[in-house]
């Protein structure tokens, strides 16, 4: 029993080292089909999704192939395995990867030194007559159908190679069809752009099959360029924005089926330039603006755009995995598309102002409408469980609000809106944990201060002592002091916490000066200022003594200290003698009596507050 237990253990062990040996033939296979699918995506800025290694068969099981699915393994043995697995795909990547560099720059170089020699050999022709321009023209379309057939036949082998011979021959053939219709004028117009709208959809066709993003760049560009390689006086405002939108489709469809963010960015900046230039066109060499019935076109076109741009890189996180697992745009490609969303309403919006010369409060209504759409479409995202691209969308929607509130509020009201949405978006910012909604109310919250602070620093300069007035009681101040209570309770929400001081500093300073705008106006009102300054003082002072605040008696004594300069600085020589004398002498003694009564206000305060914290129901019974 012994012997045969000794040669089952040998049996086993030979069918262990078998299954070992399969193992890391599977991961050999595996490591090099990865490394050439990289290698082959090249500049793909698509998302990949790296599939699941292969896991080792357990002893005695039967050797699987490449594509069956895994049997579950001990943990000990999993970790090993995934540490060698990962140890030679680290090591194969990067000596590869080193030789996909240097090949990706032999390739491009190759290839443009290719170009330059055929068209210096394409010149020489030229100017010793040669050939002529049909033949000129043939040997175009030759070198791109070359091109193209070489790139098809090395695509097995050198996809990455082929996709650059591919590049080339689009190039060629763009090349070869301008240079027909534009130079020689042998083919007719109907020809020619029949031809190029050929080569921008075999572009586009390559690209989706060969999985090369740079043929869709290609696509892109040349179909866009398209009508003006092809330019003649005859062309139409309508027809150039239909023809935009069929290749911005073309565009879009690939995106959506390939998620090329590179693609959207070049079909973006593209299709609006191609609008730019149109209207640019039609406005300032024909007329103010595009004619009545060019007009809807041209809009229809930027409303084509505008929701091409905004809802392409939405359905694309449902037709793919774009976010990572917090659930954000993952790397470069998220970031171009939070770009695009966010700046495509606002390009649109350029556009419908000078398309249909708005005024503000019109064109404040269209963009309210489009704050309201971007807002149920951020719900609807929330919803769906696509919280990035949700959350993008909330930010355009508070974006277009806050430009509503400026197109079509006053200014009083404009600046307590303003401040009301800064204190909003502190309290959301803190709710969420959120540092970017934070970063705008700060800037939102800036806006308001410097705004703020010019019509309090302006009133103060341009009263007229003494001319009388309703101080304190018009609606300008109401206004003001609304702002600056939405300053101080933004203190309580701010993040990070150490800024709440410079928003209580910042209000505190703000009401100092409209009180001294306000009382000014009244006769003698230099003295009504100071004393003014002098009892909030007082009162900041008392509070913080009652309650234990450190923070409120500081703020008092500073104030304090601020009447005694403003006594020696400015009422010693404006206020009346009499007046003098009753202010210096009444805030003499204030500060003897605070002097006298101050220790006993800051026990009382201090016991206060250490009972309310020893008693757990708060002093109450």
């Amino acid at each position: 029993m012994d012997e045969r237990r000794g040669t089952g253990t040998l049996e086993e062990r030979v069918r262990r080292l078998e299954n070992e040996n399969e193992e890391i033939r599977r991961e050999l296979r595996y490591t090099l089909r990865r490394v050439n699918r990289l290698l082959a995506e090249g500049g793909s800025d698509a998302p990949q999704t790296v599939a699941p290694r292969p896991a080792p068969q357990p002893p005695g099981s039967a050797p699987r192939g490449v594509d069956e699915a895994p049997a579950a393994t001990s943990p000990r043995a999993a970790s090993v395995t995934d540490l060698r697995g990962e140890g030679r795909r680290f090591w194969a990547l990067a000596d590869l990867r080193g030789l996909r560099s240097g090949e990706w720059w032999l390739n491009k170089v190759g290839i443009g030194l290719l170009l330059l020699g055929l068209a210096f050999l394409f010149m020489l022709a030229v100017e010793r007559g040669w050939i002529g321009p049909a033949v000129r023209v043939g040997f175009g379309l030759a070198v791109g159908g070359v091109l193209l057939a070489l790139g098809l036949f090395v695509r097995e082998r050198r996809r990455a190679f082929s996709q650059v011979l591919l590049g080339g021959g689009m190039g060629a053939l763009y090349t070869s069809g301008f240079a027909a219709f534009q130079l020689y004028h042998l083919v007719p117009y109907p020809v020619a752009f029949a031809f190029m709208v050929g080569v921008t959809l075999l572009a586009f066709a390559l690209a989706l099959r060969q999985d090369g993003v740079t043929l869709s760049l290609i696509g892109a560009t040349g179909g866009l360029g398209t009508p003006f390689l092809l330019y003649t006086d005859s062309g139409t405002l309508s027809g150039l924005v239909l023809y935009t939108c069929l290749v911005l489709a073309g565009a879009g469809g690939v995106y959506l089926y390939r998620g090329w963010a590179s693609l959207l960015a070049v079909s973006f900046a593209g299709g609006w330039a191609v609008f730019l230039i149109g209207y640019a066109s039609s406005s300032l060499l024909l007329e103010p603006r595009p004619s009545p019935d060019e007009r809807p076109i041209l809009q229809l076109g930027v409303t084509f755009a505008w929701l091409l741009f905004t809802l392409a890189p939405t359905a694309r996180e449902f037709l793919g995995n774009v976010e990572d697992d917090r659930g954000r745009l993952a790397g470069p490609a998220g970031a171009v598309r939070r770009a695009l969303l966010v700046s495509g309403p606002l390009v649109a919006l350029g556009f419908t102002e000078a398309i249909w010369q708005l005024s503000a409060t019109e064109l404040g209504w269209v963009v309210l409408s489009g704050a309201a759409l971007y807002a149920l479409g951020a719900l609807a995202l929330r919803r769906s469980g696509k919280r990035s691209t949700a959350y993008v969308h909330g930010l355009v929607s508070l974006l277009l609000l806050t430009l509503a509130f400026v197109l079509t509020l006053r200014e009083g009201t404009l600046l307590f809106t303003l401040a009301a949405e800064a204190a909003t978006l502190h309290f959301l910012s803190r709710r969420f944990h959120d540092r970017i909604v934070s970063v705008e109310a700060h800037l939102l919250s800036l806006v308001v201060a410097v705004w703020l602070s010019g019509r309090l620093l302006g009133g103060i300069l341009e009263a007229t002592p003494g001319a009388g007035g309703p101080a304190l009681l018009d609606a300008r101040t109401a206004l003001d002091l609304a702002v600056i209570a939405s300053g101080f309770v933004s203190s309580v929400a701010v993040l990070p916490r150490r800024l709440d001081l410079a928003y209580r500093i910042a209000s505190h300073a703000a009401l100092l000066a409209l009180l001294w705008r306000e009382l000014s106006l009244l006769p003698g009102g230099g003295a009504w200022v100071t004393v003014a300054w002098g009892l909030y003082a007082v009162g900041l002072l008392a509070t913080g003594l009652r309650l234990g605040r450190t923070s409120l008696v500081r703020g008092g004594m500073a104030t304090l200290f601020v009447v005694v300069g403003k006594l020696f600085l400015v009422d010693l020589s404006e206020v009346e003698p009499a007046v003098r004398v009753v202010l210096f002498l009444g805030f003499g003694g204030l500060f003897l009596a605070l002097s006298y009564y101050l220790q006993g206000l800051w026990r009382t305060g201090a016991e206060e507050g250490a009972d309310s914290r020893s008693d757990p129901t708060g002093g109450h019974s």
